[in-house]
């Protein structure tokens, strides 16, 4: 019995030492002074030579300077065309709340239907007025007026968002009609329903406190991108890469020590991007500094790790860049942080749960202006941190082939 049990454990034992076997190639022990060394030789590359230094310092700060002020989807400075055949007073009113209003640059007038479409064509206005000849009178008598609004589809967004504060202007000018007075003196007799809305976390619908979040997020993964990317494709280029592949140490070491400096690279900017949006923006900061700090950093080994599958794939640095934005490009459009993905179609909604830069997009919202706790971050948190455990455990495999 006893020769049986020791005959059959012998099997076992040894499936459980092949096993190990397998693991320790696949995940070898770390000699963490070695990839310092590597990690500080790409730190100096990165930072001493003047072209890569400008590259990772001067545009990202530019862009979120820029984008701060010039991304709005607000609608200013509107220019409008006016044809009035009516010489009452209402439709006088109205055009003269346009003059007044700071939404509209200019109103043009117009002299005959022939104008419209050149001013509509050369992008002279936004949308052309239409008052016919008894659109005071039928004001004056309590009946239904009309007026014809002509927008410029080609910019569909800000035409809608015009119109809609021109909506605003009539039923102002409608509510001091005798009509509109005589409808609100019979309602002031009645019970009436008052309706206040208010918007949460973001009451004056400020753009840049829903945009400038985002662009850190944004602005980090594409740094992550590049920076690692460039970084294996560049040993190649120079001719550096093999002599890397007979030092001391072992390719696994070697990829996982050019992944510090991009987290790195993004965890420096993306601070900056904080102080930038809080101090120079106004955006409030409402959460946890410490729960944002450790989302960007789960978030950096993401994007590292994709960015370093794309160096492994390239022969070149130009292949690498080219790849990086064949990459980041997609991810930032279904990240939620440019348009809703509850607009998107089904399948891009689905595809966008493997996008690391969706789910740090809510989390950084959620820091931003809802002051989330970790329990309410937990579920994007894990999903960032599954989506850099694949993307680094991928890298590291892809990077080991290729040496």
């Amino acid at each position: 019995m006893a020769q049986r049990f020791g005959a059959s454990s012998t099997p076992g034992k040894g499936l459980a030492a092949r096993g190990a076997a397998r693991l320790s190639r696949f995940f070898p022990r770390l000699n963490l002074r070695r990839m310092a060394v590597i990690v500080r030789k790409e730190l100096l590359v990165l930072l001493c030579n003047k072209v890569s230094r400008l590259l990772i310092i001067v545009p990202p700060l530019m862009q979120i300077v820029i984008f701060g002020w010039a991304a709005t989807m607000e609608v200013r400075n509107v220019d409008v065309a006016v044809l009035n055949h009516d010489s009452g007073r209402w439709s006088r009113d109205i055009i003269h709340a346009l003059e007044g209003s700071p939404t509209f640059r200019s109103v043009m007038h117009l002299q005959g239907e022939g104008q419209i479409r050149p001013v509509v064509d050369r992008q002279q206005a936004l949308f052309v007025l239409v008052f016919d000849e008894e659109f005071s009178r039928h004001i004056e008598k309590g009946e239904p007026a009309q007026v014809q609004v002509i927008l410029d589809g080609r910019r569909s967004n800000a035409a809608q968002i015009a119109a809609y504060y021109f909506e605003r202007i009539v039923a102002q000018t409608a509510a001091a009609t005798p009509r509109g007075q005589a409808m609100q003196s019979a309602a002031a007799e009645v019970p009436r329903l008052d309706i206040r809305m208010r918007c949460w976390f973001n009451p004056n619908l400020e753009f840049q406190w829903f945009f400038l979040p985002n662009l850190i997020g944004m602005l980090s993964f594409m740094l992550g991108l590049v920076v690692t990317g460039l970084s294996v494709a560049r040993e190649r280029e120079v001719g550096t890469f093999d002599q890397l592949l007979v030092s001391p140490a072992i390719p696994t070491e070697i990829a996982l020590a050019k992944l510090v400096p991009g987290c790195l690279v993004g965890m420096v900017h993306g601070t900056i991007f904080l102080v930038i949006s809080v101090l120079g923006f106004g955006v409030p900061f409402t959460g946890s500094v410490v729960l944002l700090y450790l989302a960007m950093l789960v978030f950096a080994a993401a994007s590292g790790g994709v960015g370093l599958m794309v160096s492994s794939l390239s022969a070149t640095q130009q292949q690498a860049f080219l790849g990086a934005f064949t990459v980041g490009v997609p991810c930032i459009l279904i990240s939620g942080g440019v348009t809703p993905i509850m607009n998107m179609p089904l399948f891009l909604q689905h595809a966008s749960q493997l996008n690391p830069l969706r789910h740090f997009t809510a989390i950084i919202q959620g820091v931003f202006l809802k002051d989330i706790t970790v329990a309410a971050a937990a579920v994007s948190l894990g999903k960032i941190t599954c989506i850099s455990i694949v993307t680094v455990s991928v890298a590291v495999w892809m990077f080991r082939r290729k040496a």
